[in-house]
């Protein structure tokens, strides 16, 4: 039972906006992002910092055509279990660290390709966005603080991280794992970012995002006009937002506050030994939220499939998102699987009624 001394807290949840269909949204961040180019960036990094230091986000990497070949079957096996088949919502990065340019710190753009990866990655991407496998929203320009990337670039560290085709690493470190982060943070004093980052979006995949999910939860209250300026009408995972000073957002779930729509996440498949996020637990939180008559809205993040430098990861992490569709059709086979710019689109609807 709710603590009736917190309601200021649970506010959001009971105000939320109910939905009597069982939607479930599968939102995974980070796609089109490059950390690590190659297993000396990795080896290079381990000497730096030890082994130890390192965290799962230091073997993260751009998405393979195995890690998509292998996460698009685990998907198909299930497209005629469900009237509306499961589909991930991948969350695109719009603009990677130019390791060709030495003098200053430059970002190349989706449509630019990718610096030393397979640069037909996009076929995968049309692939499966024609099968109904994915369908991409924007999650940000380069998922960094650029005006504190600028300054940082300009260090010895951030020119040994660069010279080693890593310039992100320390971001990927225990203990600083907040360094940088904040694009969205009034700390970031770049101009013209998300404009740029939504243009290049619809350059690249043809059509605007309708959502914005900010990179590692951070987006301060000055950005809400600048996001709808840019097309945005929905930000996802709203209960995670945090400001740069560490407040929350209070705006009640699924409801249309200062123009936008406020998104949940509020189940997470994460089986990484550090986080046990597994299938089970998912199945539990997908019912909690069916039970409060909310979408189940899942994270899950592309580190946990991106097999580039841990393969066995990847296997296990489809083992439990197959686990996972099994359960979900045995418990819920009325439940419809949807993306997040459809759940917007739905929302939309619903206040014009």
């Amino acid at each position: 039972m709710r603590n009736p001394l917190n309601f200021k807290k649970h506010l959001p949840h009971f105000l939320r906006n109910k939905q009597k269909k069982k939607f479930i949204i599968i939102e995974s961040d980070d796609w089109g992002l490059e950390r690590a180019l190659t297993e000396d960036s990795i080896e290079w990094m381990k000497k730096k910092y030890t082994p130890e230091k390192l965290s799962r986000w230091s073997y993260d990497s751009l998405e393979t055509e195995d890690d998509l070949n292998e996460l698009f079957e685990v998907i198909s096996r299930f497209k005629n279990k469900f009237e509306s088949p499961p589909v991930i919502t991948a969350n695109f990065i719009t603009h990677n660290v130019d390791y060709s340019n030495k003098d200053s710190l430059k970002f190349r753009s989706l449509s630019e390709g990718f610096n030393d990866h397979d640069n037909k990655i996009k076929e995968k991407y049309t692939e499966g966005i024609k099968n109904g496998y994915i369908f991409p929203q924007l999650h940000g320009y380069s998922h960094y603080n650029i005006s504190e990337s600028e300054k940082y670039f300009d260090t010895p560290e951030g020119k040994e991280s660069f010279e080693n085709k890593f310039f992100y690493a320390k971001t990927t470190t225990k203990g600083n794992l907040q360094f940088l982060h904040g694009e969205f943070s009034n700390v970031n004093s770049a101009k013209d970012f998300l404009k740029i980052a939504t243009e290049e979006f619809k350059k690249y995949f043809g059509f605007y995002s309708a959502t914005l999910i900010p990179p590692t939860f951070i987006f301060d209250r000055d950005y809400i006009e600048e996001v709808k300026k840019n097309k945005i009408e929905m930000i996802q995972s709203s209960n995670r937002l945090l400001t740069t000073d560490g407040k929350r957002y209070k705006f009640p779930y699924l409801q249309n506050r200062k123009g936008l729509f406020w998104s949940v996440r509020n189940a997470r498949l994460d089986p990484h030994g550090s986080y046990n996020f597994d299938h089970e637990q998912c199945i539990y939180s997908i019912g909690k939220a069916f039970k409060y008559n909310l979408p189940a809205v899942i994270d899950f993040h592309r580190v946990n499939f991106a097999g580039r430098y841990d393969k066995e990861y990847r296997t296990n992490t489809l083992k439990e998102l197959s686990l996972l569709m099994e359960k979900i059709h045995k418990n819920w086979p009325e439940s419809e699987f949807i993306h997040s710019q459809k759940l917007n689109e739905i929302l939309w609807q619903q206040k014009t009624k």
